[in-house]
């Protein structure tokens, strides 16, 4: 089985066995529509940009229950489906996702680990989150997946960030000797419009896109749509396209998550 999405394991990770049942679908492209951006026209301080990132971070929010349509491409390959998402904060996200309206995947990620179970196969993957992070030299684990699900900036502590105007957006960018990091920032709400990290000793990209923002009672304006581009120079690129349905804040989320006695892990 090869392991394409476990290139980025923090990201949908359960995404790799969609694509493996989905090899004869026809790949191409998602329409792209979002928002209407507002130009950026003078340059901000970067410590007042980076105060705006810090402001936003939703430390209100406890959890988040949600349903999404997703589209996943990849190595000739394209999927999409649905899910439904339980978040709890510095705890747990939960998934399963739907073809057809068939169960084929639920996973569950936590601090510590990253389990799969593939309902179309009868398996399961099992991974050390911490191992993954270190192989991949991520720069941070569960809670760059749980600023992914916020739409918040994961912000490194150790690195200097200089501040100018890119593509109409204010640009917060740095490095440091592991990656490099790029916030694109719109005028005026300064939203974080995206987000790029790159491994600069394997040339791997991962890009975090984020759009629709609508106000969500509790939470501000929060984005229901979100584009993660990856690329690594095994793999090629892979692309997602999440967009959040349904959404709820701070209610009561459970989840369940059993691996059945009859499954084999997959190698």
């Amino acid at each position: 089985m090869k392991l394409t999405l476990f290139q980025y394991p923090l990201i949908w990770a359960f995404f790799l066995l969609l694509f493996t049942s989905a090899r004869h679908s026809g790949c191409r492209n998602k329409e792209r529509t979002g928002d209407e951006i507002v130009p950026a026209t003078t340059v901000r301080s970067s410590d007042f940009l980076l105060k705006q990132l810090r402001d936003k971070n939703p430390d209100a929010l406890k959890s988040l229950t949600a349903r999404a349509k997703i589209y996943a491409e990849g190595d000739g390959m394209a999927v999409e489906a649905n899910a439904n998402l339980v978040w709890i904060r510095d705890s747990a996200l939960w998934l399963n996702v739907k073809k057809l309206g068939i169960e084929a995947v639920r996973a569950l990620i936590t601090r510590d680990s990253v389990i799969v179970i593939n309902r179309l196969e009868n398996t399961y993957t099992a991974q050390d989150l911490g191992v993954l992070q270190r192989q991949y030299s991520l720069p941070e684990g569960f809670p760059l997946l749980q600023n992914l699900v916020l739409a918040s900036a994961w912000v490194a502590p150790d690195m200097l960030l200089q501040a100018d105007i890119k593509d109409s957006l204010h640009r917060l960018s740095g490095a440091n000797q592991h990656y490099a990091i790029d916030y694109r920032i719109e005028e005026g709400s300064f939203h974080l419009r995206r987000e790029t990290f790159v491994q600069q000793r394997d040339a791997r990209i991962l890009t975090l896109e984020f759009d629709q923002f609508k106000k969500l009672p509790g939470a501000g304006f929060f984005p229901y749509l979100r584009r993660i581009e990856a690329f690594s120079p095994d793999n090629g690129p892979v692309n997602l396209q999440i967009e959040f349905t349904d959404v709820e804040i701070n209610t009561p989320a459970t989840y369940r998550f059993e691996i059945p006695a009859h499954y084999r892990r997959a190698e």
